[in-house]
């Protein structure tokens, strides 16, 4: 097997580690605010919110409670094994800390009452797998919330054959890729009722290898916003479909050489806000249960129809909660 051969087997592999090779079909929700609803079709663009201040509190921190999900002898990979002792060794170290990860919330139901209440009166559906195609860097996974769950997936993606036509160096690399996905897919179990889906990204507010700028040349540039609850800027990553551009120049070498970190994040910053937007992969859109629903509907219809969604159905949810 060639070189090119054995890196596309390792790509291959990796993408088996998260959808949409193992995709999540049809639709996805997201529940939001008529604030939040006006910014996402106005500016055609989703808000990943920093982990660290979700309102699960334990947010990618699950794993931290269920060490005992895997004993040895349940591997048969001892690439993943070994990989899988060092992520819960406590003083391990590695290039992605917690801060690092941002976030946008999907579920699977599209009419859920707990959500209504918890998230706002207005739910977006869409396409699921092309939500997880669009980007570098961004991912979608299926939340699982029992440690039998967790274990199932894992054990399942240890086993795929083409781990044995991998070199060691590449295995290794494969294995810290599914170990390192676990936490991401696994959630506490108190919100099982919210059937998650999330969108995941990485974008590093330090670097870590500051000698090898190039790695982070394809981070999502980070914003901040004020939160009433906080009482402090909370930073967030905006998700987008960039609008394909035949005449844009090419890069130069001046980005595989830039070594000051506030400069690149600067013209990274420059270049997202130029970027034109596609329309976001929208399905539908539920009003949820509130006063005014009727005019919540004309009103929903109206946007979407301004601002180029003319063919997304708006429907209502049937659910008797006053919202009082």
């Amino acid at each position: 097997m060639s070189r090119a051969d054995k890196y596309e087997t390792l790509r291959k592999l990796i993408q088996a580690f998260s959808e949409p090779s193992e995709p999540y079909e049809g639709t996805i929700y997201h529940y939001t605010s008529a604030d939040g609803i006006s910014g996402i079709i106005d500016k055609h663009e989703i808000w990943m919110s920093n982990t660290t201040f979700m309102n699960d509190t334990t947010e990618l921190k699950a794993m931290g409670n269920a060490t005992g999900i895997l004993r040895d002898n349940d591997f048969t990979n001892d690439a993943v094994k070994e990989r899988w002792h060092k992520m819960l060794d406590p003083i391990r170290t590695n290039g992605v800390t917690e801060p690092d990860y941002y976030m946008a919330s999907f579920s699977k139901n599209g009419d859920s009452l707990e959500q209504w209440r918890a998230y706002g009166n207005f739910c977006i559906g869409f396409e699921a797998r092309k939500l997880a195609i669009i980007r570098k860097k961004i991912f979608l996974y299926e939340c699982l919330y029992t440690e039998d769950k967790l274990r199932e997936w894992i054990l399942a993606k240890e086993r795929i054959p083409e781990w044995t036509s991998l070199p060691d160096e590449q295995r290794d690399n494969a294995a810290f890729n599914l170990v390192n996905i676990a936490p991401l897919k696994y959630k506490n179990e108190h919100f099982c009722a919210e059937e998650e889906i999330r969108l995941v990204a990485i974008s590093h507010h330090n670097w870590v290898y500051a000698n090898s700028p190039g790695i982070y040349e394809n981070d999502l540039p980070i914003h901040f916003r004020p939160h009433r609850l906080y009482g402090f800027p909370l930073p967030y990553l905006k998700y987008f479909i960039e609008r394909e551009n035949n005449n844009r120049p090419q890069e130069t070498q001046e980005i595989e050489t830039q070594t000051e970190e506030r400069k690149m994040k600067e013209r990274r910053s420059k270049e997202e806000a130029s970027k034109q937007r596609e329309l976001l992969p929208i399905t539908e859109v539920i009003v949820g249960p509130m006063a005014y629903q009727r005019e919540a509907k004309t009103a929903c219809e109206i946007l979407l129809s301004e601002r180029g969604y003319k063919q997304v159905t708006v429907g209502v949810s049937d659910i008797p909660y006053r919202g009082l």
